[in-house]
């Protein structure tokens, strides 16, 4: 066993460092879980191979294989956020449900604690550390073993969906004053910025570099740029909408699902309609594209009241989700 952690797994379990070679392994995994307790969402191995090498993924150092034998039966990977003003992870990972309730989801959860610590104190030592983990109400497992290792509820999300395969009115106008077009690739920094300002009141955002922003849109293998849109007036860009789809989704559904990665409109943009524009906008040219449905995911506590924006054109909660956090 090659790990630093004080205590190793738990009998008859061994562990390493988490590598890309663990991708497909990794996959599988996913969807194993996805098949014991379904979210309706599922990865490729495109998908996991873009979130290992992410910008902000911590694949050495921030990353741990679990095995049984020589099968990948657990995993843990960390996502740096933030450095200051507090030191901000997000975990991802998890077990193989054949090995629930033997003690392998706590070792995980405490050997990737150990890892903030330490990367804590080698990049930011006089900052706090805080742990972050995102988990979907049904998976009932996985939220024992949260709450048995520390972590406490901080926020609740919702994933809302709307058919599309009803004819809907068309988008409405685009405010006075407001130009809504096609997002184009040289808009990405301008788009970027427009983010950092439309998100600085919401809970839990911190500013988006540019490396991890574009991995995360414009070069993610996801990332759709004719259902993407931008709204500009005579300062520049003041509201965007991005979009996305995954074959993974299309794979299981049996149908092609348009999802609203991200859509924010700048303050001084406010109250306007812009963002009900944006995202009527990019529904319809999802439709048109042959999208049976749109999804997105959104604050349940958004301050800009996102969800009943949402609803009123014609998303309902599909899922649940609570974000966990603890203090390190």
């Amino acid at each position: 066993m090659t790990t630093s952690s004080a205590i190793g797994p738990p009998r008859g379990f061994t562990a390493r460092r988490l590598v890309m070679d663990d991708v497909p392994a990794v996959t599988e995994l996913v969807a194993a879980w996805e098949r014991a307790e379904p979210t309706d969402h599922g990865y490729t191995e495109a998908d996991i191979r873009e979130e290992f090498t992410a910008p902000i993924a911590a694949l050495d150092g921030g990353g741990v294989a679990v095995l049984l034998g020589d099968r990948l039966v657990g995993y843990g990977l960390l996502y740096v956020t933030a450095r200051q003003p507090s030191w901000l992870a997000y975990a991802d990972g998890g077990v193989h449900p054949e090995v629930h309730r033997r003690g392998v989801g706590g070792w995980l959860l405490e050997r990737q604690a150990e890892q903030v610590r330490r990367m804590r104190d080698e990049q930011a030592p006089d900052r706090p550390a805080e742990l972050r983990v995102g988990v979907a109400e049904s998976r009932t497992g996985a939220i024992a073993a949260l709450i048995t290792a520390g972590f406490q509820p901080r926020r609740f999300f919702f994933r809302m969906r709307a058919d599309l395969r009803e004819r809907a009115p068309a988008p409405p106008a685009a405010p006075p004053g407001i130009l809504i077009r096609h997002f184009r690739a040289e808009d990405d920094e301008a788009v970027r910025l427009a983010s950092n300002a439309a998100f600085a009141d919401h809970w839990g955002s911190v500013p988006r570099e540019p490396e991890a922003w574009r991995s995360e849109y414009l070069s993610s293998v996801g990332f759709r740029p004719g259902t993407s849109f931008v709204a500009e007036d005579e300062r520049g860009i003041v509201g965007f909408v991005l979009a996305a789809e995954h074959d993974a989704d299309t794979a299981s559904r049996g149908h092609r699902t348009g999802y609203v990665a991200r859509v924010g409109t700048v303050r001084a943009a406010r109250g306007r309609g812009v963002g009900t524009a944006l995202v009527a906008r990019s529904m319809a040219a999802m439709r048109e594209s042959g999208c049976a449905e749109a999804e997105l995911d959104v604050d349940a506590d958004s301050p800009t009241g996102a969800g009943r924006l949402y609803e009123r054109l014609g998303f309902s909660v599909s899922a649940r989700e609570r974000l966990y956090s603890r203090g390190l």
